[in-house]
């Protein structure tokens, strides 16, 4: 990374990169959440994965989301990381 490069990673504050990761994270997981509950049922999924567990509707949809959140954040913050201007900080005068 040259210099002008890390200068304007710097220049970016913390809650854009952070939300430069989660917005798209969540978005994706809202996209599969719709597709896969479109072909799934929790409360059967539920009941063939913990059958001593009672699971509601409400909840595995809740679950699945934040499950699938999880997921697409792993995966946006390791192509965040890889790009090398994540975790960069402003240079201390």
């Amino acid at each position: 990374m040259n210099a002008a490069q890390e200068a304007t990673a710097a220049e970016v504050p913390a809650l854009r990169r952070w939300g430069a990761v989660l917005w798209p994270s969540f978005f994706s997981a809202g996209v599969a959440t719709v597709v896969f509950f479109a072909l799934i049922d929790p409360v059967e999924l539920a009941d063939a994965a913990w059958p001593h567990v009672r699971v509601s509707r409400e909840l595995g949809y809740s679950l699945g989301f934040f499950g699938f959140w999880a997921a697409t954040f792993g995966s946006s913050l390791f192509s965040a990381l890889l790009l090398g201007h994540f975790l960069k900080t402003a240079p201390r005068a």
